[in-house]
């Protein structure tokens, strides 16, 4: 059963979405409310079953640590073990105790790191969800439920860059969660990596502490604003699909895409990949 996807922005930054006919696993994505696809408290370390997807199994945890990220995002840290995560771009389900309602968050870590790292997006409640700030607002000791790890990432299979020499990295705005656990996975060693981040403004541009160390594991880093006017920017502007097709794809044949953002960005990515030749297999979300 799929999930119903948040509202769509006409604004390339806004809530990502990927090219997905059920749920963005990057920032935040809700079960819809449907009595059928509501979850049911089980017994603590007990199943609680869900209309989609494979059974969370909860457990109690907490936050241990919450500081800005970027305008209107939080970097958020739980120091918990985590069953079944082994690939950037898996994602969980994080609830407030007791709540009917879980957001699902890209797990921005790499595997095996700790504590677990997530960047959420400030979002209000809506009709079909309960929104994000009783965790963006929370304090570090705030309890929460948290899931397993669920997904099977980008590379959902050993052998998915057999064959590529290059990759390219799309991320707008929270998108660049998931990006940053793959990148720092260690899954793209030895191959040309270029990553694509676009944000409105500078002020929403999350992570910028870490591009010199991305450089350094090889990724070439291309921050995107689509919004400059008054900020001082002095970088590429405008969209990243729009950036990334002006510089050209070098080798098609050897190139694959890996991407989270919303859905705009992710068709036009979609086409540019269309255009120069490469498969649509070649194209990965985190889905």
């Amino acid at each position: 059963r799929h999930l119903r996807p948040p509202r769509s922005s006409p604004h390339k930054t806004q809530m990502p979405l990927l090219l997905v006919p059920s749920v963005a696993l990057l920032g935040l994505v809700l079960q819809p409310p449907s009595p059928a696809a509501r979850s049911v408290r089980a017994p603590r370390a007990g199943r609680v079953l869900l209309g989609w997807g494979p059974d969370p199994v909860w457990s109690d945890q907490s936050v241990e640590s919450i500081s800005d990220a970027g305008e209107g995002l939080k970097a958020i840290t739980i120091d918990a073990a985590l069953d079944g995560f082994g690939k950037g771009g898996q994602y969980l389900q994080i609830r407030e105790p007791g709540a009917e309602k879980a957001g699902i968050f890209a797990i921005a870590s790499a595997p095996g790191a700790s504590p677990l790292e997530f960047l959420i997006k400030e979002q209000p409640p809506s009709d079909w969800s309960p929104g994000t700030g009783w965790l963006t607002g929370a304090s570090a000791g705030a309890a929460l439920e948290m899931s397993q790890a669920m997904g099977s990432g980008f590379l959902k299979t050993d052998d998915a860059l057999e064959g590529i020499s290059t990759v390219l990295l799309f991320a707008v705005g929270s998108g660049i969660s998931p990006i940053r656990s793959v990148i720092e996975s260690g899954a793209l060693d030895g191959k040309s990596v270029e990553l694509f981040y676009g944000a409105r403004t500078p002020a929403m541009m999350s992570y910028t502490d870490k591009f010199a160390a991305w450089e350094e594991l090889g990724v070439s880093v291309t921050p995107v604003i689509s919004q400059p006017e008054g900020t001082g920017w002095e970088g590429c502007t405008g969209y990243v699909q729009d950036v990334a097709r002006e510089k050209g794809i070098a080798d098609p044949k050897a190139t694959a895409l890996l991407l989270c953002g919303m859905k705009g960005m992710a068709v036009a990515i979609k086409e540019m990949a269309e255009e120069a030749g490469i498969p649509e297999e070649r194209v990965l979300a985190n889905f």
